[in-house]
């Protein structure tokens, strides 16, 4: 019987890589932001239809890129949902537009009314590594792995990258909850720098699969896409620091 799961947090918490690892499993078959261009009112139905292995619902790219992955062996099949960590926003992060187009609020109650569906929800706990991965990418355009180009610098806005921060730390927050409901497996990207082979072993006995059957998966420390130290592309990184310090915000 196909079982579901799926990958949830905010965007640039290294979901990539974690999606790059499952795939090497032949019981695993995982997809990409699948519902991340679907129009807010059919965003849930498209999800219940993906993970039902209706591929039709999908762009001919993501059908292109789970095809090979998905066969008679799939026992797991999911995709991953992230959620913007937006700094617009007034009084909450909740009323956030983007997290309103995201359907963040609808997402949580249908994942928590399919107690079945396994979720894994993957972290970033530097806040300033995740600024500079942020305002990297979104400055260069450079996402899912693709390398800085070199030399490239940035200023962060203080301000906006508090409420970013704020957002993020509200949203994780939530789907955290969802381990009330569902089988729930919370990653760690620093970890999974630190070792991929310890997050991977934790991801297979989640899923219920035999790591040994990890097809030509090579542990190897995990690479970023930045080389350098967060202070060589953060043009304030000192002010930056110093302002989050000031906030209680662990740096």
């Amino acid at each position: 019987m196909l079982r579901n799961f799926l990958i949830v947090g905010t965007q640039r918490t290294g979901s990539t890589a974690l999606v790059r690892s499952l795939t090497f499993h032949p019981e695993i078959a995982c997809g990409d932001e699948w519902t991340q261009h679907v129009p807010v009112h059919r965003k849930l139905s498209v999800t219940s239809r993906a993970l039902a292995a209706d591929f039709a619902v999908l762009t001919e790219a993501q059908r292109r890129r789970i095809a090979p992955a998905f066969g008679p062996q799939t026992r797991w099949l999911g995709f991953k949902l992230l959620f913007r960590s937006t700094g617009k926003w007034f009084v909450s992060p909740r009323l956030a537009p983007a997290l309103w187009l995201d359907r963040f609020d609808g997402y949580r109650k249908w994942i928590a009314n399919h107690p079945l569906l396994r979720v894994i929800h993957i972290v970033r706990e530097d806040p300033i590594d995740w600024l500079k991965s942020k305002y990297l990418a979104d400055t260069s355009r450079a996402y899912a792995g693709k390398a800085y180009p070199e030399n490239l610098t940035i200023e962060i806005p203080i301000g906006e990258a508090l409420r970013r921060l704020e957002a993020k730390r509200w949203i994780d927050d939530r789907l955290a909850v969802l381990a009330a409901t569902n089988p729930y497996l919370c990653i760690s990207y620093e970890e999974f720098l630190v070792s991929d082979r310890s997050v991977v072993e934790r991801l297979m006995a989640f899923l219920s699969c035999d790591p040994a059957q990890l097809r030509d998966f090579d542990y190897r420390k995990q690479r970023k896409q930045s080389h350098r130290a967060a202070s060589e592309y953060i043009s304030n990184h000192d002010a930056l620091k110093a302002e989050l310090s000031r906030r209680g915000i662990q740096v």
